[in-house]
């Protein structure tokens, strides 16, 4: 986190490691943090464990103690069941308790999820939300995140967003909208962040300490 970030309040940290999140060295960020007495959850982020390799890997990160997982991708129920009991096994490895780690799904790469009539209840004590990237539906759907003519959000992204919202709803989840990489004023980051409350999300979640210091200036 640069110096850019408030001093003193809670920061939920995700360090995105999908790319690498195998080999990925998140030890320091880890230890960095649990010496802060004002942090709040560090979750990583990564993709589903798809082999024996993957599974070990994810014992190993499990070892490390983060708070949770941003499972990238998640494509419904199917996935967030099979991460969660690839969890299970990795805790009781590790010594840790059962259910300690959680599980936050990242939907809106896979459109599959939107389309399912699978309700999320009750499918997993460890998932606390979804977080919905719009930026990453709008690329599978080659449509808009932001409809400029029409000066609301694609048609996509609008469905997706409900969708997202409802499913959260009624299993009782918090859901978080993923803020674009695009560059914004502190203004105009603030006004999505307003209109994703409206709408019914829990809040936004920024993808720089820069986004952050803007947001958490008004």
């Amino acid at each position: 986190m640069s110096a850019d970030v408030p001093a003193g309040r809670p920061v939920t940290v995700i360090v995105d490691i999908r790319e690498d999140w195998a080999t990925a060295k998140v030890q320091p960020v880890l230890d960095s943090r649990a010496s802060d007495s004002t942090k709040g959850p560090t979750l990583l982020r990564i993709g589903m464990p798809d082999d024996g390799n993957g599974e070990i890997a994810l014992s190993h990160l499990v070892a490390l103690r983060p708070d949770g997982f941003v499972l990238s991708r998640c494509g419904g129920v199917a996935d967030i069941q099979k991460l969660d009991v690839m969890l299970r096994v990795a805790e009781a490895e590790t010594g840790l308790e059962a259910g300690s780690i959680a599980i936050l799904a990242e939907v809106g790469e896979l459109p599959a999820f939107f389309l399912s009539p699978h309700s999320l209840l009750g499918i997993s004590a460890r998932l606390r939300g979804l977080i919905f990237d719009g930026a990453a539906l709008a690329g599978v759907t080659a449509s808009d995140a932001n409809d400029a003519l029409a000066g609301r959000p694609g048609a996509p992204s609008l469905f997706a967003r409900a969708a997202t919202i409802l499913k959260a709803a009624q299993a009782d989840l918090a859901c978080y909208e993923l803020l674009t990489e695009e560059p914004l004023s502190p203004d105009k980051l603030r006004a999505r962040r307003d209109i994703s409350r409206a709408d019914g999300f829990s809040g936004v979640i920024a993808r720089s300490a820069a986004q952050l210091a803007s947001l958490s200036a008004g």
